[in-house]
């Protein structure tokens, strides 16, 4: 009969032998995204509950090295590259709706003229030159997201080509990036909600962070300029265009209401989702 200290060593060896299993097979088979209708869009948490897309115009972007993003507690966020916003948000969400049922890692193709129209955004040349700059922008930041004892670290998008001739894309999506959706890691964000804040970065900021939060709680005034990136560092004007934005919410019928006591904010979610067609002109540079 083995010494108990030989049977401890054949069971560390042959978890370890399991492990490298688990491993290899994780590696063959396909990372496939979880499937979401198709009136909603899937998107990690560690995006929604940080200041990874800001509530910023593009005018005010600036340079970022190695930056650690405000975010809850539980979420680290390192971001290297020109600062994203919300616009920034929604087309990411968009690509990665379209490429759902292909395995990441794979190529998939579409064009720039598919990828417009499903923003519900014009299809003229302008927009295809901003749209073209939007995905590569996409593609170089570097971003280093730690969420529940898991990191992700690379680019939003993982390679591409464009076909200057047809405009069609064959963009890459990491396969790495399923780390970011575990379970009860994303959010399914209500897709015409979203298009009807359009040009409302703030509004899109906490209808997006309020989403991943079935019942919410009261958060300050204060954190929530901090997790939406606002540049109203001010006081004042931060409470004044928070409450815009809140009543915008309430306007498309994603919050019940809302109130702000003492520079603390409380917000109740809206028991049905309301939809509605939302048409969209041009997207940001």
């Amino acid at each position: 009969m083995p010494k108990p200290s030989k049977r401890i060593q054949e069971i560390q060896e042959r978890c370890l032998e399991l492990a490298d299993t688990v491993k290899q097979r994780e590696a063959l088979s396909p990372a496939l995204l979880p499937l979401w209708p198709e009136g909603k869009r899937g998107t990690p948490n560690s995006f929604l509950r940080s200041a990874l897309f800001a509530a910023i115009q593009s005018k005010d972007r600036v340079y970022l090295q190695g930056v650690i993003l405000a975010s809850h507690k539980k979420i680290t966020v390192k971001f290297t590259g020109l600062q994203l916003n919300q616009e920034d948000l929604t087309l990411w969400e968009t690509l990665v709706h379209l490429a759902r049922s292909h395995p990441l890692g794979n190529l998939c193709s579409f064009s720039g003229h598919e990828i417009l129209k499903a923003l519900k955004l014009s299809t003229g040349g302008e927009q295809h030159k901003r749209l073209h700059t939007a995905i590569t922008r996409l593609n170089a930041c570097s971003v280093e997201i730690t969420h529940e004892g898991k990191t992700y670290f690379g680019s939003l998008i993982e390679d591409g080509i464009k076909d200057e001739i047809t405009s069609h894309y064959t963009i890459e999506l990491n396969q790495k990036l399923i780390r970011l959706f575990g379970e009860s890691q994303w959010t399914a964000i209500d897709w015409q909600q979203r298009l009807r804040l359009r040009r409302k970065p703030l509004a899109q900021a906490l209808h997006a962070h309020y989403s991943s939060h079935g019942d919410p709680h009261p958060v300050k005034l204060s954190t929530l300029q901090e997790l939406t990136g606002s540049r109203n560092t001010q006081a004042a004007d931060f409470k004044r265009k928070a409450k815009a934005a809140l009543y915008e919410l309430v306007e498309i019928g994603f919050l019940q209401s809302y109130d702000i006591e003492n520079d603390l904010v409380s917000v109740k979610r809206a028991l049905v989702a309301f939809s509605s067609k939302s048409e969209g002109t041009s997207l940001e540079p």
